[in-house]
């Protein structure tokens, strides 16, 4: 709306005296510290209940690391003098034509829930935009933006380019001592879609390369019995009987009643006779 005054920003850690490079420990004294100064039940002088609440807030920010790694985010593009929209939390780098705010706008556009308007800004940039987002943010944007950009496309059923955004992700974490919060979920939505969700879309050969992908990305029990049965599944429709016995006996001995083995038993008798469990 125009005319509309700037959302006020505040200074979590001006509000608990500490550097923005304060260790937890450092925060939680930090806070406990201004907690006596401005309670009125715990303050032997006359305190302000606006004080309390600017303590509260900042706690709250910077005493949960997901939601502290956010804030950090806005605390240091205002640092660098690129201030916050009027009518939004998106800084005007959404209008400007310098390749890093271009890059940082889709970040900012999927931050602020605009899916679809950012997706738009990559189809702009062509088959190129995975590699200018990574040339024009820090290391832990791009993260934040491929894995949001992921997110999307799963949202809508598009399973290839969410994978192609995950792995995007998967390799700029590779090396990092410290991975982004989003990196567990990553890996589970990767195993996932590797292992599911391409289910009967693609020819046997290529299933197989998409499982021995999720396999060394590390599995439980469970995604090792489903690999096995699929690898199972792609060999008896290659026609090579013997080598999906073979992986259908890994799934046995896994799970000998996994779901889905009972049908493949039956198809594959002759080749695992003697070795049914209950025969």
């Amino acid at each position: 709306m125009s005319g509309a005054s700037e959302p006020e920003f505040i200074d979590h850690y001006a509000v608990l005296a500490i550097e923005v490079e304060a260790a937890p420990e450092v925060v939680r004294a930090a806070f406990r510290r201004r907690l006596l100064e401005a309670h009125p039940d715990k303050s032997a002088e006359p305190t302000d209940g606006a004080d309390l609440s600017r303590v509260m807030r900042a706690w709250e920010i910077l005493g949960d690391p997901e939601l502290r790694e956010s804030y950090d985010r806005v605390w240091r593009l205002r640092q660098r003098g690129e201030w916050l929209d009027e009518e939004s939390s998106i800084p005007h780098v959404t209008e400007s034509d310098r390749p890093t705010n271009r890059a940082r706008s889709v970040l900012f556009l999927l931050l602020e829930g605009r899916g679809p308007e950012a997706l738009e800004r990559l189809r702009a940039m062509g088959e190129r935009a995975p590699q200018f987002l990574r040339e024009h943010l820090e290391v832990d944007e791009f993260i934040d933006a491929a894995f949001l950009i992921a997110e999307h496309f799963e949202g809508r059923r598009s399973w290839f380019e969410a994978l192609e955004w995950l792995d995007h992700l998967l390799r700029a974490e590779q090396g990092r001592r410290r991975h982004r919060p989003c990196f567990p979920e990553a890996l589970e939505r990767t195993r996932r879609i590797l292992i599911r969700r391409t289910a009967g879309e693609l020819e046997p050969r290529v299933t197989l390369e998409y499982l021995r992908r999720a396999e060394m990305l590390g599995l439980d029990r469970s995604q090792r019995v489903e690999v096995e049965r699929r690898r199972c599944e792609c060999y008896l429709e290659m026609g090579m009987r013997v080598v999906a016995a073979r992986h259908l006996r890994n799934a046995l001995e896994l799970a000998p009643t996994g779901k889905g083995l009972a049908r493949l038993m039956k198809d594959l008798s002759r080749e695992l006779e003697g070795e049914i469990p209950g025969e």
